[in-house]
């Protein structure tokens, strides 16, 4: 657990967002250096067994980001590493934890003991989280989830874009000129529209990573509209936004600290959590739209990722959330909610009873593999065709009507939530230390607490802490299900110190198991719905790139890390943790019923093969030695530059 003086500044109501409200002319990253100073003195000066200090420095304006230490957990001044620990928490730990966030309700047993290791891991290093330590634990609803190509989740944006009133921040890990980039675009010239109309100027600061070498000297950097406007970006000119202030930082930490968020929040009301970028892929995503006290959260944590100062500062800084009067609204009376959440026949009946006169809909269906899918009827071929490639064809006739990428929630009570964040890391090593995050601590906790089963969908899964924590778990009598990704970012994957293609890891894993225990582990590897077999991602068909962990059926850890390298030890990752069994069985439902990815599990020698025994003919080879680097070293270029990969 946290030690007192942890324990006093999670109860502080000194935040970098009151903070920086009370000097805007400052920065939230020369707020943040000054909060918890005392604190952080009082442990470095008491760490005399450790192995001392080095701050990894990103800017002039600071960062959270984590220390050389190799100790971090706090009971009665003895110093114990989270990452090794094997007691559970005891009921003191679990009562103490439950006091330590604003949860509205005691949280479950095991979300409190995931939150125990949480707790430790800001002891040491009070930003270790990306976020004030006071807005850790904090409570909310999910209105909706949006499990379904990138088109989807960008009309969402755009829709709650368009019904801004103040603010809005957006940040992506990357922004290429696409057609998702035009939507938004689109969203950000009509929101002017409306400002105009009212009188009432918006304040817009966004934020993507397109490395540059820049970045070497200062890791933020604002970008000038004359870079925007270029012909990779083509954000709208200042003069087709005239009542938006808009403001950019393009933000990068050299070599391999990447801005990989992906978060959106509109007038301090509203959070946006999302596994995609804006640009246009093939991929199967994940959004969850989130209200309540969460959205401070989310709020803070934007500050400390902008860090630099705002030119106009946001003008809700001092208008903390305040929850809607006559309570959540879910569904269609949300009033972020359009017709093109819409889905299935239910969704049918629903659209008939919102439309407009002038906005007719056939009562039939022209043809009969044409089902309702976000506001109109198409067929599912053409709805995941939609993501960047047009020529895709069903392999399987699609039967039912109920596909249903829109998750309108059941109506619920707020429930605990925490975020989980980790800041960038630029150094290519792979030091354990860089797993002293919360976004790291959280997915290890929900390993090692696990009673019965651990659901993982990523589009890749080969970091080492994650292969050993899933491994752990199997042997320990735990179900393991994991839905990834064959043959997604294989060259990048592939280099040394990466950990290795999903196919590799596949075979790795199996072969540790002894029969019995290869029972438990359970991997598939993507499907379409659409689709009767995987189609290797190389081939930029049928992707998935979605985030997601539930552990034991009762916590959801939702966001943007990717099981791999990458997100496990270098980027800067926003991802919320949820105490709440209802909203994960509609989460693992919509995935089943949106996906054939249940009915293609692996063997347990780690190898796919379909109905007839045949293993795929689509794999993609990655050569060994030199040759193989080299083109794994083109692919990681590629990716980080929007080009390849995620």
């Amino acid at each position: 657990m946290a030690c007192r003086q942890s324990y006093a500044i999670i109860h502080s109501k000194e935040t970098v967002t009151t903070a920086y409200a009370s000097s805007p002319g400052s920065s939230p990253g020369r707020v943040m250096k000054k909060l918890y100073r005392d604190h952080r003195c009082r442990r470095l000066k008491n760490r005399s067994i450790l192995h001392g200090a080095r701050r990894d420095v990103a800017t002039e304006e600071g960062h959270p980001t984590s220390e050389k230490h190799d100790e971090l957990r706090i009971t009665g001044g003895v110093s114990i590493d989270p990452l090794s620990l094997s007691i559970e928490p005891t009921q003191v730990d679990l009562d103490r934890a439950a006091e330590c966030g604003d949860f509205g309700r005691r949280p479950s047993d095991l979300f409190l003991r995931m939150y125990v290791d949480i707790l430790a891991g800001i002891d040491r290093e009070p930003w270790s989280g990306v976020i004030s330590p006071p807005l850790l634990g904090s409570r909310g609803v999910v209105t909706m989830s949006i499990i379904s190509v990138i088109p989807d989740i960008i009309q969402h944006h755009y829709d709650c874009i368009v019904a801004a009133r103040r603010e809005i921040f957006l940040a992506t890990n990357f922004w290429q000129a696409s057609k998702s980039s035009q939507k938004i675009c689109q969203a950000l010239k009509e929101l002017s529209r409306r400002a105009e109309q009212r009188g009432e100027r918006v304040v817009v600061k966004a934020m993507y990573d397109r490395a540059h070498l820049k970045m070497f000297t200062h890791n933020r950097v604002y970008v000038e509209e004359e870079e925007w406007l270029k012909e990779v970006v083509m954000l709208p000119k200042r003069s087709e936004i005239p009542w938006i202030d808009f403001e950019l930082v393009n933000y990068h930490r050299p070599l391999l600290g990447t801005f990989h968020a992906k978060f959106m929040i509109v007038d301090r009301k509203i959070a946006l959590v999302a596994s995609n970028n804006i640009q246009d892929r093939p991929n199967m995503e994940m959004m969850v739209h989130l209200e309540g006290p969460i959205v401070d959260s989310l709020y803070d944590t934007a500050l400390l990722c902008w860090s630099k100062p705002m030119h106009p500062p946001l003008p809700l800084l001092n208008e903390p959330y305040q929850p809607p009067e006559s309570g959540y609204k879910f569904g269609m009376d949300n009033e972020y909610s359009t017709l093109h959440n819409l889905d299935g026949t239910k969704g049918a009946e629903l659209y008939h009873s919102f439309a407009h006169q002038d906005q007719p809909i056939d009562d039939t269906p022209p043809e009969a593999d044409k089902v309702f899918i976000s506001g109109r009827y198409q067929t599912v071929t053409e709805h995941l065709n939609a993501g960047d490639q047009p020529n895709t064809r069903a392999t399987v006739r699609q039967t039912s009507s109920e596909y249903a990428p829109h998750v309108l929630h059941v109506a619920h009570d707020e429930c605990p939530m925490v975020l989980v964040n980790r800041g960038p890391r630029g150094s290519p090593t792979n030091p354990r230390r860089a797993l002293r995050n919360a976004q790291d601590i959280a997915w290890l906790a929900g390993l090692k607490y696990a009673k019965k089963k651990v659901f993982i969908q990523s589009p890749t899964l080969n970091a080492r802490p994650v292969v050993e924590g899933v491994l752990k778990a199997v042997r320990r009598g735990v179900e393991c299900t994991l839905y990834i990704d064959v043959g997604f970012n294989d060259g990048g994957e592939a280099l040394p110190g990466q950990g290795g293609t999903n196919e590799q890891v596949a075979k790795r894993m199996y072969g540790e198991l002894d029969e019995r225990e290869k029972e438990r582990l359970r991997m598939f590897w993507y499907t379409g719905k659409d689709q009767n077999k995987p189609i290797n991602a190389s081939a930029k068909k049928r992707n998935c790139h979605i985030k997601l962990m539930i552990i034991d059926d009762e916590v959801g850890i939702v966001g943007n890390g990717n099981h791999d390298t990458q997100s496990w030890y270098h980027s800067q990752e926003v991802n919320v943790m949820i105490d709440n069994p209802g909203v994960c069985e509609e989460w693992l439902d919509a995935i089943r019923r949106n996906q054939n990815t249940h009915l293609h599990e692996l063997g347990k020698d780690g190898i796919y093969r379909d109905a007839d025994g045949n293993v795929l003919t689509d794999s993609v080879y990655i050569e060994s030695g030199f040759l193989g680097v080299i083109k794994g070293i083109r692919s990681s270029i590629a990716r980080v530059r929007g080009k390849s990969g995620p």
